[in-house]
């Protein structure tokens, strides 16, 4: 999984919340999937097997997962991750009792201890290298017939939207892991996020240029004191500045003569890297970046010590929340595209989304019922507005509830684009009447919350997608001009390339650390390509060219 596809996991901070409506349950007409094989064990245990994507079962099933706790949540006294509203609708509206057998915050690990073992839950959700292992393994069941009966019609449009992420979960035609999707492309631009009060003050015009970043931060220190960009040690928010050079970290692109390469290790970066250990000396990197981890850089922005920042699309929510909350309204951060030495707007990196996977262990008896609660989430969030009360959508949205039902969830692909388009023509024309999900009115309303009382809480979504300079405004110009590069690797990780997990990585990531803070001239730069493609990057390469180009 590449660094930027895990800071966009991390993104999951924004989503939805307070609707309207009238109540009413799932029915018949929410959409159930045709069906192609029987499947006369769960047809039996069936209220109304007519209805296959939303009915209850007529006797208890029980459905063992695992999860890693989201430590934003509010949970109402006496729940947890582990019992709370959405296990409650389960069994409600199902009658599927959920039982998590372990949550942890190092949930990849412990997860590989129990593929080793053999030691597996019902239902969980993989990264794609643990999907690619369990298929190996003959550890997992095969859900083509299953999600070909029960899946709603609105679970199969989701995939219809994003069949690169759907394949991915295949293997000879075979559907063994079901991707949680993502947000859509809308999310992937990278912007530098600038104090806009100490902008405003010394009263300088928006970056045309690296050159003119440059420049700002040294206003910045010149005025305010400390050091003029905020970076972290995994050098994943200073390589967002990359595309100005033209380079692409993290991604596999494909060279002059066709072949897919590495961007981490073109020529491009040398010249990104030469400007930043120039940089670095002038004391606008900061001097400690090497021992930050991004608490610890974000806890600078919060504390007004310094005004640039690179970052993505949801720097609203963290750090802003709290920076808000800290130093006031007046020391928002705006967002601005990045652009060339000659001031052409650089061409944005996109990375292949889909970092998970839905799976159920070979001997589980009902894999359907996994089935219909993706289908109620998918209901929920996309039809829970018009048919759900807010009382309801409340409990099982705000919070971010929306973020503790694990494996049991599958993303809309298109709904940030459709979003954005939705919830800034309502407040462009004051008309809400085109806001049709719970998603598209928290973000109406917070962004007039912000505007008028400036509540912390609601800058995230003002930011992102209110705000006359929002970063969703920026990015659906680069969407819809098609100024972006797409990673090759646009589905499955080879398994030769997962195989080294971070260790090549981390080879570039030392030494261009050293470039950075000049303990290694620009030169070493060869040395460390060398030394990655010795450690297994050629390997890695021709396995990624295998698999999605020259064969």
């Amino acid at each position: 999984m590449s660094k930027k596809k895990i800071a966009l996991l991390l993104s999951l901070c924004m989503m939805l919340a307070l609707p309207t409506a009238c109540s009413n349950a799932p029915s018949a007409s929410n959409g159930a999937g045709s069906a192609s094989t029987g499947n006369e064990a769960a047809d039996a245990l069936e209220a109304n097997p007519s209805d296959p994507a939303f009915s209850a079962y007529k006797e208890p099933v029980t459905i063992h997962t695992v999860t890693s706790e989201y430590p934003s949540a509010k949970y109402p006294q006496g729940d947890d991750i582990t019992n709370n509203v959405w296990i409650r609708r389960y069994q409600e509206k199902y009658n599927i009792k959920v039982v998590t057998d372990w949550v942890s915050d190092e949930y990849d690990t412990k997860l590989n201890l129990a593929i080793t073992s053999n030691d597996l839950p019902d239902v969980f959700k993989v990264n794609a290298s643990q999907l690619q292992q369990l298929i190996e393994a003959d550890m997992i069941m095969d859900l083509t017939e299953v999600f070909d009966k029960y899946a709603s019609s609105r679970l199969k449009d989701y995939m219809k939207a994003d069949t690169d992420s759907y394949e991915s979960g295949m293997k000879d035609g075979k559907l063994y892991g079901i991707p949680q999707l993502h947000w859509g492309l809308i999310d992937q631009s990278d912007y530098i996020w600038i104090r806009n009060d100490w902008k405003e003050e010394l009263g300088l015009k928006d970056p045309q240029s690296p050159e003119d970043i440059k420049n700002i931060a040294l206003a910045f220190m010149e005025k305010h004191g400390g050091y003029g960009m905020a970076v972290d040690q995994t050098l994943d928010y200073l390589n967002v500045l990359a595309v100005s050079w033209n380079a692409h970290p993290d991604m596999w692109i494909k060279d002059s003569s066709g072949s897919i390469v590495y961007g981490s290790i073109q020529p491009e970066m040398k010249d990104a890297l030469q400007a930043w250990a120039e940089w670095y000396k002038q004391g606008i990197i900061d001097p400690e970046f090497a021992i930050k981890d991004f608490s610890a850089m974000n806890a600078d922005v919060v504390a007004g010590k310094v005004g640039l920042q690179p970052y993505y699309q949801w720097w609203g929510y963290n750090p802003g929340v709290d920076t808000i909350t800290n130093l006031g309204k007046e020391a928002i951060f705006y967002p601005y595209l990045l652009r060339t030495a000659n001031g052409e707007e650089a061409k944005q990196s996109i990375s292949f989304a889909n970092g998970s996977y839905i799976v159920a262990k070979k001997s589980f008896k009902h894999p359907e019922a996994a089935v219909k609660l993706l289908n109620d989430y998918a209901y929920i969030v996309d039809e829970g507005l018009e048919k759900e009360s807010k009382e309801t959508l409340s409990g099982l949205l705000d919070n971010d509830m929306a973020h503790v039902v694990g494996a049991f969830r599958v993303l809309n692909p298109t709904s940030d684009y459709e979003q954005y388009e939705a919830v800034s023509a309502a407040l462009e024309s004051g008309d809400s009447s085109g806001l049709t999900s719970s998603g598209m009115w928290q973000k109406y309303k917070n962004s007039i919350e912000f505007k008028e009382n400036a509540t912390p809480s609601a800058v995230g979504d003002y930011l992102q997608q209110g705000a006359p300079k929002s970063a969703f405004s920026l990015a659906k110009k680069i969407y819809d001009s098609g100024n972006y590069i797409k990673t090759e690797l646009w589905g499955a990780t080879p398994e030769a390339l997962a195989a080294y997990g971070t260790t090549l990585d981390d080879i570039l990531t030392e030494g261009f650390t050293k470039i950075i803070m000049g303990s290694e001239s620009i030169d070493y730069f060869d040395t460390v390509v060398q030394n990655w493609k010795t450690a297994g990057g050629d390997a890695a390469t021709q396995a990624v060219n295998e698999a999605y180009g020259n064969k």
